[in-house]
């Protein structure tokens, strides 16, 4: 995402002002949070989807359903859910695949969970993402780092592929 180098600029910068770009689509995430059946929270992604156990001693238990079909239950710290860019940031750290940029996949990435049988996995851009928190206190779920909701039991985080994409242009 930064393809320019500081001392060169200036020189593409102009380049790319007249014209001289190639673009780059990339997706984001959307994701709403319903409690009892309603939206409480809606939000857009770049990189990830976290949903996460509170500051205190404890894992959060989660429920994860992809396109109606039970996946898994989780006790974990959490669940990353990231587009390919985010791939590479916190999915990465949480030992998650890299996904090439052009791929339409979402990656989940569960943070430290407790059985050896959850590990990340790569779903279709086109999944629906269910995550139903079971059991945990001072759960949350962030999108990018930005915007947060605090959590319930029994909350539902619906993360699907934004309508919605970002555009990036690079030098030629």
């Amino acid at each position: 995402m930064t393809d320019i180098p500081l001392d060169r600029m200036m020189p593409l910068l102009a380049d790319m002002l007249s014209g001289k770009v190639e673009s780059e689509q990339r997706s984001l995430l959307e994701g709403s949070v319903l409690r009892d059946g309603q939206i409480i929270f809606h939000a857009l992604a770049f990189n990830d989807v976290v949903v996460s156990r509170g500051a205190g001693a404890g894992m959060v238990e989660l429920r994860v359903d992809v396109d109606g079909h039970f996946m898994y239950n989780q006790r974990s710290d959490g669940l990353i859910v990231a587009t390919p860019t985010g791939s590479t940031a916190y999915a990465l750290s949480a030992g998650g695949p890299l996904l090439h940029p052009s791929l339409g996949g979402m990656v989940l990435v569960p943070i430290a969970p407790h059985a050896l049988s959850n590990r990340p996995i790569v779903v279709p851009d086109s999944s629906e993402i269910v995550i139903e928190v079971i059991s945990g206190r001072d759960s949350s779920v962030n999108f990018d780092m930005q915007s947060l909701a605090s959590l319930l039991h029994h909350d539902r985080i619906v993360i699907k592929r934004s309508v919605h994409t970002i555009t990036f242009l690079h030098p030629k």
